[in-house]
Order: structure tokens, then sequence, then C-alpha cells
């Protein structure tokens, strides 16, 4: 018997005891269970929908599958719980789940989640949630299978979330008095500020160890693909450069004593794969560099490119839409296209300038961003025809200038590729979905009152 939430979207008032209470009981940090508000504006032309949501308990909860440290286990009665002693903060649940229930401590380093007030529950109390709720919008729920229908806009239901949701599709409409002073318009300046864009120079600010432990990866592999491909030493460098990754990205983690963990779930964990691919490139790097000729050319390159591939998959595992599949700034593609300039196959460059060329036209989008995201995007697409303007003369002060801003374009691209990862979430879902039948409305009241 499985335990869960039920939730009644048409009693909740949004006073956020439910909230208040979760803190108070655990001592977690403020927001745990999470307030969602469909038009908290409160617009006219839509209903007012209050969610109240911490961790939903899913049979196959994305969170502990992705988890490296084998920092999650799941009771026999379903619960999913969270073992800070095991975390080693590396926020990568926080992409997994679609519901934004786990959330790192910054005073603390490392992740709290609902676990469904464990030692309440064991004693037959319910949760501090559910006890706190003034109107009885939330309640424990007790089901073998929680196979109800949920709304269309509520993410991954194939992660089978226990929660039963009531009434989150009701479009009673508030009634704004006077309603003269809100024209459609405003409402519509309104929701626009309310769907504004994600700000990728704080996204780069916040990952920026990332950005460079990935950024090393591929730069040591391409090295070592070069040297194997010409069969030449591979020199110190490409070593070098991986411990310096492995440190940087030990930044990135709220409790780096912990960072031997990382290697504990490579059984279904993207991240645990990336960083055992990464070590054993480190010693292949080494060998080589030792001992040339141990490893033989055509190991060096798979072990290179397999380690190239385990970084894009941390990101396509919690991000699995198909544009970021088709970004020409991911590690594997990056690494290749780069080997191909330095190894000068003319033909294959020009077919992968064709299929970056391609991938920046489907992103088109990106230039509707913020200034930064608009300025790195910009900057990919204009890198692509300069380059081939620079080649064509062949001399050695344009073929300098043609490297330089082959290189900027490329680190361009990578930076897209971080401000374009969008792992899917409740918040974005909810607002998506308001945004879609907030215009159905207007349009709707624009004919009806013969406006085109």
């Amino acid at each position: 018997m499985r335990k869960g939430f039920t939730f009644d979207a048409a009693l909740c008032v949004s006073c956020k005891s439910c909230s208040a209470a979760c803190i108070l009981e655990n001592g977690f940090q403020p927001g745990m269970r999470t307030l969602f508000a469909w038009n908290n504006h409160v617009l006219p032309l839509v209903g007012v929908i209050n969610l109240s949501m911490a961790c939903n308990h899913c049979a196959e909860p994305a969170c502990a599958t992705g988890c490296p440290a084998l920092a999650y286990t799941t009771g026999p009665d379903g619960v999913v719980v969270h073992h800070s002693d095991r975390c080693m903060g590396c926020g990568y649940c926080t992409w997994r789940c679609p519901y934004e229930a786990p959330k790192i401590n910054p005073a603390l380093g490392f992740v709290e989640k609902c676990h469904l007030c464990a030692d309440r529950t064991i004693q037959g109390v319910e949760p501090a949630c559910v006890t706190a709720c003034p109107t009885g919008a939330l309640k424990m729920t007790k089901r073998e299978e929680f196979d109800g229908a949920l709304p269309a806009w509520f993410p991954d239901t194939g992660l089978r979330p226990s929660v039963i949701l009531k009434n989150a599709e009701n479009f009673n409409k508030p009634v704004i008095i006077p309603a003269e002073n809100e024209s459609i318009e405003e409402d519509a300046e309104r929701l626009s500020r309310q769907g504004a864009g994600i700000d990728s120079s704080g996204i780069l600010r916040k990952e920026w160890s990332l950005v460079l432990f990935s950024s090393m990866v591929i730069a040591a592999s391409v090295m070592m693909i070069i040297s194997a491909l010409e069969k030449t030493r591979t020199g110190a460098i490409p070593f070098l450069l991986m411990p310096g990754a492995m440190a940087v990205s030990s930044v990135h983690l709220g409790v780096p004593g912990r960072s031997w963990r990382s290697v504990l779930h490579i059984r279904t964990s993207p991240l645990s794969r990336e960083i055992v691919m990464a070590l054993l490139l480190t010693m292949t790097a080494l060998l080589r560099w030792l001992v040339p000729g141990l490893i033989p050319s055509l190991i060096t390159v798979l072990i290179s490119l397999t380690a190239l591939i385990s970084v894009d998959m941390v990101y396509f595992a919690a991000d699995r839409s198909f544009r970021l599949r088709l970004h020409s700034g991911q590690a594997f593609f990056t690494a290749i296209y780069t080997t191909s300039w330095f190894i000068g196959q003319g033909t294959i460059f020009i077919i992968l300038s064709m299929l970056a060329a391609i991938s920046v036209v489907v992103r088109y989008r990106s230039a509707d961003s913020d200034s930064l995201t608009r300025a790195l995007y910009y900057t990919r697409a204009m890198a692509l025809p300069v380059v081939f303007m620079l080649i064509y003369p062949g001399s050695p002060v344009t073929d300098i200038a043609a490297l330089v801003i082959f290189i900027t374009g490329m680190v361009a691209d990578r930076l897209l590729f971080y401000c374009d990862f969008r792992p899917p979430g409740i918040r974005d879902t909810i607002t998506e979905n308001f945004g879609t039948v907030y215009e159905k409305e207007r349009d709707k009241q624009c004919q009806d009152a013969g406006i085109s």
C-alpha cells in the first residue's frame, strides 16, 4: 500500500499553513512545500487555481535513479526518503525532478526533501502539512496504485507520482470590480511579465564550474583524439587538464568531502557514469604520456568519445527535449567539430559546419531571449560564415584570424548549450498552460467584441 497526497484545488486558499507546518516540524528551509499559483495576478479572463506541492513520492522516482551518491531510498510504503548524511550536494536530483521537490539548502550544502513526516506516520499521525491545512484541501492517501487522471499540464506522469489532484481544471473566473480599470492590453502585458525569460547570466554564474569542467574535458579529449589519429605523442597537457577539471567540478558540490560517493551509482546515474569516464580518461591520458604506445590509438579514441557522450547524457537525461539533442554546443559535437578543424579534414569540416548552421537556424528563438543569450547566439551565427571567408585566401594572417573566430564561435555555442538547457518543471508547465488558456480566452473575447 503506497502513501501519497490528495489535493483539492477548490478548497485551497493559499494560506501557506502547510508550508509553515513543514518547516516547523522538520526544521527544513523555507519553501520545502511550494505553493504554486495559476493566474496569481487574478486576471479576469481565466480562473484562479492554487496548488500545494512537495514530494509526490513517485513509483519511479527520477531523483533516486539519478542520484550518484545513493542518497535516496524508497520504503515499502512507497515513501521516497533522502538521507542527508549521504548527500554530496551536487544538486542533480533538483534537475531530474519535474516537481521541484528536492531543494539544496545553501547554508548546509546538501539537499532537503519531504519524507512524508516519517516519524509521525510511523506512529499513525498524519504529516504536519495535512494536519495544519485549515480547509481540508490537503490529505494523506493510501492506495495500491495512484492511477487517477492528472491534468494535461502536469509534467512527467510516467514517473507515476503518488498524488491525486481534484478540481485543478476549475475555470471559474474571478470577478474584478470595477472591471473597466483593467483592459485586455494591460492583462496581456502583465502576463508577459509573469512569463518573462530566464536570466542567462545568472545561470552561467551559478554553473560556471560545470561549464569549465566540461570545457576542460572537451579540450583533453580533442587533444587525445588528434594524437591518436595522427599517431603522435600525447604529451602532458591532456593529463594536466583532467585533474584540473575534476578539481573544478568539486567546487559545484555543497559537501565536497563526500565527492567520493559520486561513483557509487553507476548502474542508473548518468552523473556517476560521467565521473567514472572522466577518471578513465585521466588514467588514459597519464599512461599515454608516461608510456607512449601502451594504449592503442583506437582504444584512446573510443574512451575519449565515450567520455564526451557521458558528459552530454548528464544533461540529456534531465532535459529530454529534442532541441537539446540537436544542439551544436553539446560536448560530443563540439569535440569532433574541433578535431576536424585541427586534423585538416576539409570535407568533414564542411559537413559539420552545415550541421552547426542548421542547429543555429533551428534555435532562432534564442535571439528573442535576454541580452547575453542574444549576444552569444549572434556570435555563434556570425562565426560560421566569417570562418569560411577568412580561410579562403589561405594566408597565415587570415588563417590565424579564422582560428580565433572559430574558437570564439565554439565557446559561444558551448555557453549557449547551458543557456538553452531547460529541465522540465511544474512551474513552467503551469505558466505555459495558463498562457495558452489565457490567450484562447482573450482571442474569444476579442472575437465576441468584433475586434480583429
